[in-house]
């Protein structure tokens, strides 16, 4: 299956792109100017299965699958490269970082649409599971935009493979109120009442950071 994911930075992923990629906060106006000359470049798209179909995994329910930014990104990147601009070049790669971490949240949630079933833990192949899953996963998914190269590189090359484990006990529809936020897990759920403070960083923040 393929699904289409609008990832787009908000005025509070630029608070501390700065410290966090080091650059002298002077320099913000220019990333953000870059960063809206490579948003229309972004073709993000999930290829994706919730079939238990992969052979080592033995949870109960999992889904499975490719997010990828599309060739537009590798493009734009290149293209600095290019001219040697390198500065540029990594300024599109740390953009490209929070916007994979966007694309992941973004997964995760439909997912748990989709299977009524909330998200435990996101991995990505090579972390939890071993990258030799990485042909059948690609067979299985047959993504069109994604190539496999015999050494198993993936392009484009903002593309990563994801597990996501899910729980057991399935929930309510996520357009129906349940009124218990003080206890629920489900942190990307769209009706949550409750403070940003109190909501843990993504799955992917906390992996391309390695934050927790």
């Amino acid at each position: 299956m393929k699904c289409k994911l609008l990832p787009k930075l908000s005025t509070g992923d630029w608070k501390d792109f700065c410290d966090r990629f080091h650059f002298p906060a002077k320099e913000l106006r220019r990333i953000q100017a870059i960063y809206q000359a490579l948003l229309p470049l972004v073709d993000c798209y999930a290829y994706y299965s919730l079939k238990q179909d992969l052979p080592g995994i033995s949870l109960s329910h999992y889904a499975y699958g490719f997010v990828t930014l599309g060739n537009g990104v590798d493009e734009f990147s290149e293209l600095y490269l290019n001219h040697e601009q390198i500065q540029e070049a990594y300024i599109v790669d740390c953009i490209s970082l929070l916007l994979l971490s966007k694309a992941y949240e973004d997964f995760a949630h439909m997912i748990e649409g989709e299977s009524s079933l909330y998200l435990e833990k996101l991995s990505f192949l090579g972390d939890d599971y071993p990258l030799d899953l990485l042909p059948q996963i690609y067979d299985n998914l047959n993504p069109g935009d994604i190539s496999l190269t015999e050494s198993n590189m993936l392009s484009p090359l903002k593309t990563a493979t994801l597990i996501l484990h899910l729980d057991t006990k399935r929930h309510a529809a996520l357009n129906q109120l349940c009124n218990s936020c003080d206890t629920c897990k489900n942190f990307s759920c769209p009706s949550r009442k409750v403070s940003a403070k109190q909501i843990p960083r993504t799955y992917g923040a906390m992996q391309i950071f390695h934050k927790k």
